[in-house]
């Protein structure tokens, strides 16, 4: 099998499990920009499988001249950035990382919430304009005892949980098949309707993948019922979210925090109001330099084992 990484910076160890299965292996050159959308599909044409990354859109018309099995391994949770033609999927293995990022977002959610709730970013513009403490809009209190209400319950929702119970809080969880997770409920979670943890959460934590289901998931009538005091924190796409309800709520209520981790997009630029309760980041949360050597472990794996069950 030949593979190419579009990564220059594919681990040894990656590079090693690869190797070891028999797997003839191309690194994207040091320095070089990633591959366009013709390099892409030239890559996809030549070799039997292409290890990517969100950046990389995969297109149904990549597939034109593919006749023979190809696999694309996605160092990443989501899937949403490849398109495979119809009559082209029996020929396409698709291979993604869902457990590589947990302890890196799970992280980035408390560390959201934490930020917040001891009022930092707004600290931090006051001693700037050389004012006390008192004048804060609003005291910083503790995360202990708080509700945090959990969006989702994948393996990101799950480390999450996790975390807020040695912070002693109190874990609400809404989730489309909630029987399917008992083993929460016996380490006290306690699984709601989305209105209700909307609307009795103190911090809001939205880990959804973005498909057909979640669409405008967070609508503008959910994010009315939440406190004006909450602090919502999303790192799911752009189009799980009504953006523009969100950020009027942070407008209207210097006490609502928000917290999101997104692509960078004009239509979010627009209207992002220069305020310390709100807080975009450029899609970081689980871009750490762990989370990425976790990644490329995980699919040299997958691949790996792939190769080996062929022989």
């Amino acid at each position: 099998m030949r593979a190419y990484s579009i990564f220059d910076d594919f681990t040894k160890e990656a590079i090693d499990t690869l190797s070891f299965a028999g797997v003839e292996l191309t690194v994207h050159p040091l320095g070089n920009p990633r591959p366009d959308h013709d390099q892409m599909r030239k890559i996809l044409e030549e070799y039997d499988c292409a290890i990517i990354g969100t950046s990389q859109k995969i297109t149904e018309d990549m597939f034109e001249c593919i006749t023979t099995p190809r696999i694309i391994a996605t160092a990443s949770v989501g899937l949403d950035h490849i398109k495979v033609p119809e009559e082209k999927k029996s020929l396409v293995t698709i291979l993604n990382t869902p457990k590589a990022n947990a302890q890196s977002v799970a992280e980035y959610t408390m560390g959201c919430a934490l930020s917040c709730v001891k009022r930092l970013a707004e600290g931090n513009q006051l001693y700037r304009a050389g004012k006390n403490n008192k004048a804060l809009y609003h005291k910083p209190e503790d995360l202990a005892g708080k509700t945090i209400g959990v969006v989702g319950a994948g393996n990101i929702s799950v480390r999450i949980m996790e975390y807020a119970r040695l912070f002693g809080m109190k874990i609400l969880c809404w989730t489309r098949n909630p029987e399917s997770h008992y083993e929460l409920k016996e380490k006290g979670v306690k699984f709601v309707s989305l209105e209700e943890l909307v609307a009795t959460s103190d911090v809001i934590s939205v880990n959804l993948p973005n498909n057909a289901g979640t669409k405008g998931i967070i609508s503008a009538k959910l994010i009315e019922q939440m406190e004006s005091t909450a602090i919502f924190i999303s790192v799911s796409r752009l189009e799980t979210i009504n953006i523009e309800a969100l950020m009027q709520k942070a407008c209207d209520n210097p006490s609502f925090y928000l917290c999101l981790d997104l692509d960078v997009d004009e239509r979010v630029t627009k209207i992002m109001p220069d305020q310390a309760n709100v807080i975009i980041t450029p899609h970081i949360a689980g871009g750490t330099v762990e989370t990425r050597k976790r990644m490329f472990k995980e699919v040299a794996a997958q691949i790996a084992s792939i190769v080996e069950r062929a022989r």
